[in-house]
């Protein structure tokens, strides 16, 4: 199931936060520039306990206007526990999508269906 989350404000930040603590095992996509996404790990690699994921998105335990980037949702989140859900989203959408190289490596490989 496809879940967005887009807005700078604190519920919507903490809406996308939960979502990540609940699906640990899933993905998200954060838009960069208006119909290009980028796929990232739900976590970051410092709180998924094996080590996967990226180090650049934050840790989903942050609370809203914490850190130097404020708020999480600023910038459009598409989250699914499914890859190829999203991928085919996207599509759908006419969006174009790319892997994040840090959190797509080769110990932790993203599913097949790019």
């Amino acid at each position: 199931m496809i879940s967005i989350f887009h807005g700078n404000d604190e519920e919507t930040h903490n809406d996308f936060q939960t979502w990540r603590q609940a699906n640990v095992d899933g993905f998200h996509m954060t838009e960069k520039t208006i119909g290009q996404f980028v796929i990232h790990y739900a976590q970051d690699k410092r709180e998924n306990a094996v080590g996967r994921g990226c180090n650049h998105q934050g840790c989903s335990f942050i609370e809203y206007g914490v850190d130097k980037n404020g708020c999480y949702t600023k910038a459009r989140k598409v989250c699914s526990n499914s890859f190829t859900e999203l991928v085919a989203w996207a599509r759908e959408n006419g969006y174009s999508t790319r892997n994040c190289k840090h959190c797509d490596t080769k110990r932790f490989p993203f599913p097949p269906g790019h």
